[in-house]
């Protein structure tokens, strides 16, 4: 739990029972310039302690389009930036270096998940070559000099795809960074499994992945990758997008629209901004526009319509 003077942030994965306690306590006494947010990481799944929780937060902060201030785990925006500050603009070069390698799947997990294993284990078993790498295969530390390092993405982007697979199934938004980094960032097509297609849709180039659900069984999902692997213009489609780099006015309308400061990782910066704003309202005598959550487990579960499982 961070506190700050004007600004009080409960992140989701370690509220307790004691920590409602103090919240029921700094309900009574709350000031009112003070901004009191709900942030989390983690599907609803993983944030089970919102009951009891009412009429106390201000503002939502998450990785959902329907937080107050939206805070997802990438965008396209940012990956376009960071392929253009480190110049790797050349698709054909990525193509050349896929090719040479000639290697198909990468996934490196380490919260070994039991049914996100077994379905990576059921395409393995219908032929799908895979090389895989972290605490569930007891390599943890082969993958380059760990998360985010340009060893990890000059590994990955010798492979064709990669493996994103979720800890969750149709957790709404529930995109990270397996999808954005591990893959799109890398130049592995990421293969997708636990999101919903249409909430990966909304936010990244619309044919820059492979979703599971597109195929009716591991078998079929095998041939389709395996083609692929074998056929550089078809695979090559899903890298176009990269070419946004060099021509921005090809970026499809919805993630034009998406490209604002807030959706652009600067989630900070917003709430930032938000704070100050408040300030001004006090110093003027203005009454804050914040609402109060009624029921946070309303507003955290409820949108899930409880399709959000394990």
């Amino acid at each position: 739990m961070q506190m700050e003077n004007r600004i009080r942030l409960y992140y989701g994965q370690i509220v307790t029972l004691v920590n409602i306690l103090l919240i029921q306590k700094c309900v009574l006494q709350i000031k009112s310039y003070q901004l009191f947010v709900w942030w989390t990481v983690e599907t609803p799944l993983h944030t089970p302690a919102t009951n009891g929780m009412n009429n106390f937060f201000n503002l939502t902060f998450h990785y959902r389009t329907d937080a107050d201030v939206y805070a997802p785990y990438g965008s396209t925006q940012l990956i376009l930036r960071e392929l253009e500050a480190r110049g790797e603009t050349d698709l054909e070069e990525l193509l050349a270096r896929k090719w040479r390698a000639n290697k198909t799947v990468i996934w490196a997990v380490s919260n070994c998940y039991e049914k996100r294993m077994i379905y990576a284990k059921s395409l393995m078993a219908a032929g799908l070559e895979v090389d895989v790498y972290g605490s569930c295969f007891g390599r943890r530390k082969e993958l380059g000099e760990g998360r985010y390092s340009p060893q990890m993405y000059e590994t990955i982007s010798q492979y064709k795809f990669y493996f994103s697979f979720e800890n969750s199934i149709n957790c709404k938004d529930y995109i990270t960074e397996k999808f954005w980094f591990n893959g799109l960032r890398s130049g592995a097509v990421p293969v997708v499994w636990g999101p919903r297609k249409l909430d990966v849709l909304k936010v990244a180039p619309t044919k820059s992945f492979i979703h599971t659900d597109d195929f009716s069984s591991p078998v079929e999902l095998v041939r389709y990758l395996q083609y692929l692997a074998n056929n550089q213009t078809a695979y090559a489609e899903y890298l176009q997008w990269r070419t946004w780099v060099k021509h921005p006015e090809n970026i499809e309308k919805h993630l034009q629209e998406l490209a604002t400061e807030r959706n652009d990782l600067r989630s900070f910066c917003h709430l930032c901004s938000i704070i100050q704003a408040n300030e001004r309202r006090r110093k003027y005598n203005l009454k804050s526009p914040h609402k109060i959550i009624k029921s946070l487990k309303e507003a955290w579960n409820g949108p899930e319509n409880g399709e959000c499982h394990q």
